[in-house]
């Protein structure tokens, strides 16, 4: 696959150095990530509020189940989207962006 994207970038007349592709990848996950964070942020907000509606006391015990587990699993989700940008604090300034940019990757 990496292949691939070599044969297709460098089609599009994209010249640039390894340094610079690997810049050019954490902007866009960065970019990609912000994107998602904004919206498990509110997804995760949103279920927060629900105990405080009136009609959460009228809920079955499986469906109150079923919102503990969304409310886990979103609150799970926005610590993983936040992940690669506190690997990325932590190893700055030790020249692992390579690795640094491809784990990102497989946390998104």
């Amino acid at each position: 696959m990496a292949t691939e994207e070599h044969i297709n970038e460098e089609s599009r007349g994209r010249r640039e150095s390894f340094e610079e592709k690997l810049d050019r990848n954490w902007n866009e996950l960065l970019q990609e990530l912000r994107v998602m964070q904004t919206g498990a942020q509110i997804i995760t907000a949103f279920l927060m509020t629900l105990p405080f509606q009136s009609r959460f006391e009228d809920l079955e015990d499986y469906q109150v189940g079923l919102y503990i587990a969304l409310l886990v699993f979103s609150a799970l989700m926005t610590g993983v989207i936040m992940a690669p940008v506190a690997i990325h604090r932590q190893l700055f300034g030790l020249h692992v962006k390579d690795s640094t940019v491809a784990q990102g990757h497989r946390f998104v």
